[in-house]
């Protein structure tokens, strides 16, 4: 990960490609003015970077899809990739990441949460040397329900990736596509590629962005959603430390539960010789629970060695998607609709 992007002051012949990847659901109201607020940002930067709009449409129910394709008659930049279905915004931006084709990648929201007008920001701060650059929502619009569960699951990512990142919710960054084409989502795990990318060895950072309330349409996420990402830490923590060697982790935990029912069964046999006690009958209880340690220690253990078979397995496949692709629209070929190359890709979900 050690490509530096050049600058336009430092004389670099070639305009570097930035890829502006958006996962559109239902946003039928806003949707028009978010591609032209888009269009004026970037024109400000055309000087020094070409663009792409990748917009992906996750099964949205409205009018959204209808507004994009007729709007990408009116820009060439503009790719409208459409799913099959609702995967949701984790599968949704793998798709507009696997879609684009730029050497700078930049993921934001579509209901005008996230301004556009931040875009020249990331880029800076991305062109000072970083792989990735996070948005950081320093004085966030959101009432205090969904501010605190955020503010606690940001603390232990912090905690548990080692990672100096202040806000992992937002999807507003910007990317070395060299690093993020490495990274494949899954779950609910975008909100977790600040982690999966420090863990590949990318330099991250972030910056400050500005956060508004919605301003039109209902909000796809809850508090309930915010539950989810406590149980997600635990995936988290074995994905950042453990995913290449899974047997260390399975390894710990079944030794220390072996380890115990061991200590256990040591104490009943002394104290039965030193105090002539049938320790086993009187402390039944304790020695029931020393067997089923032992027996959960070993059973743990070969399920570490499972994992291992499976990670190997894993890793000798090919390249797998955890979403399907029908149809992509662009202005880049002989007819308005242009189906995407057939990429029938099996989905995990």
């Amino acid at each position: 990960m050690d490509q530096h992007f050049p600058r336009p002051e430092d004389g670099a012949s070639v305009k570097l490609l930035v890829s502006i990847v958006a996962p559109v659901y239902n946003e039928e109201s806003v949707i028009q003015e978010f591609v032209e607020r888009v269009r004026a940002t970037i024109a400000t930067l055309a000087a020094d970077y070409d663009f792409e709009i990748v917009l992906v449409d996750d099964g949205s129910r409205d009018r959204s899809l209808a507004i994009m394709r007729r709007m990408v008659d009116q820009e060439p930049r503009l790719r409208v990739v459409q799913l099959r279905r609702n995967y949701g915004q984790t599968a949704a931006l793998q798709a507009g990441l696997d879609a684009a084709r730029g050497q700078i990648l930049i993921t934001m929201d579509s209901d005008l949460q996230h301004f556009p007008e931040e875009i020249p920001t990331f880029l800076a701060k991305l062109a000072e040397g970083y792989d990735m650059v996070c948005g950081w929502r320093h004085e966030r619009a959101e009432g205090i329900l969904r501010r605190w569960p955020s503010s606690a699951a940001n603390l232990l990512i912090r905690l548990i990736s080692g990672l100096s990142v202040h806000d992992f919710g937002t999807t507003y960054r910007a990317y070395n596509a060299d690093l993020v084409k490495e990274i494949r989502l899954f779950g609910e795990f975008h909100r977790y590629v600040p982690v999966l990318g420090y863990a590949a060895g990318g330099r991250i950072t972030d910056i400050p962005i500005r956060n508004i309330v919605r301003p039109a349409g209902r909000s796809n996420y809850g508090l309930g959603r915010s539950l989810g990402v406590f149980l997600d830490l635990v995936l988290l923590t074995f994905l950042s430390r453990y995913l290449d060697r899974p047997l260390r982790a399975f390894g710990k935990l079944g030794l220390l539960a072996t380890s115990t029912g061991v200590a256990i069964i040591t104490f009943l046999v002394v104290y039965a010789y030193t105090y002539n006690i049938p320790t086993v009958r009187t402390y039944s209880g304790w020695f029931l629970m020393a067997v089923m340690l032992i027996l959960a220690g070993v059973q743990i253990i070969l399920a570490g060695i499972l994992a291992e078979i499976l990670v190997r397995v894993h890793y000798a496949q090919g390249d797998r998607r955890v979403y399907r692709v029908r149809e992509e629209w662009r202005a880049d070929g002989p007819a308005q609709l242009l189906p995407l190359e057939r990429r029938d890709w099996a989905s995990l979900g």
